[in-house]
């Protein structure tokens, strides 16, 4: 599969601009073609989390200055993508599309016809509120979903990739939907964390795979040495100067991501190197 639709979802924040200049550079190196989404939560979509907390006058309050924020947030957001625009090709930048609204809805009516979905890592004071987005991108729009962290240059390459690997539905996703970046990659390392046997024995299976498409991979299986498999693969990571991991997110039980002890959550959360993931 050829990339030829990138969507990045901006937020009218700081990050929005280097995140739609990051995401430019890899539509032109792909010949694909980058449009933004920006997710307006008005007063009707805002409400279904109140519940029944405030008064009917509390809540009309409330829900004005959710409106206000959104208001705000879509000026920063267009202003972001029309600095973008101003320098950009145009074969390679499309149109910013403002959906009003729930994010669910939007991610599945956006997101499920493209090819690769483009977000920032989380980050700073709103790093809960960029997971908890990250989280419905990856499981609504059902695409490879590529996180870029805001400091990373346009011009840094995604040329150094790392593979985790656990046998998973998850994992064979990402591992599908990051092969035209890994085709791209000057080198790509599948590793396996964990004690499973048969999973790492997969590791030469993986290989065949990927040689089948035109990727040399090296592998590698990980010892623990009673750290988690999230700091496992991060200092692995870190240690071989990746660009960016492939694995797939969001495959453990729904009590583990509520109380934030997933890995998926702990790799989001501790990296400063891009990850592509498909839940």
């Amino acid at each position: 599969m050829e990339i030829k639709r990138i969507l990045t979802v901006i937020e009218g924040s700081e990050q929005d601009e280097p995140l739609l200049r990051q995401a430019l550079a890899l539509a032109v190196r792909h010949d694909a073609r980058l449009d933004a989404l920006f997710v307006r939560r008005n007063a009707a979509s805002g409400g279904d989390f109140l519940g029944d907390t405030f008064s009917t006058y509390g809540m009309e309050t409330v829900l004005e200055a959710l409106d206000d924020a959104a208001a705000e947030a879509s000026v920063r957001a267009h202003e972001a993508f029309e600095r973008v625009a101003d320098d950009a090709p145009p074969s390679h930048l499309g149109r910013l599309a403002e959906f009003v609204g729930l994010p669910e809805a939007a991610l599945a009516q956006e997101g499920r016809l493209s090819d690769l979905v483009v977000m920032a890592l989380p980050d700073g004071d709103s790093a809960r509120h960029q997971l908890s987005a990250i989280k419905i991108a990856a499981c609504e729009s059902g695409r490879p979903l590529l996180l870029l962290p805001a400091r990373r240059s346009p011009e840094a390459p995604l040329d150094k990739a790392m593979i985790a690997w656990d046998g998973s539905l998850e994992a064979s996703r990402a591992v599908a939907g990051s092969l035209p970046l890994l085709e791209m990659a000057s080198s790509v390392k599948a590793v396996h964390a964990g004690t499973d046997h048969e999973d790492a024995a997969q590791l030469s299976r993986l290989a065949n795979y990927l040689d089948r498409h035109g990727v040399t991979a090296s592998t590698e299986t990980l010892t623990i040495d009673h750290r988690s498999i999230a700091r496992t693969l991060i200092e692995a990571a870190s240690a071989a100067d990746i660009d960016f991991l492939v694995m797939g997110g969001f495959g453990a039980p729904g009590w583990q991501y509520a109380l934030g002890r997933d890995d998926t959550t702990a790799l989001l959360k501790g990296t400063d190197f891009a990850i592509l993931m498909v839940h």
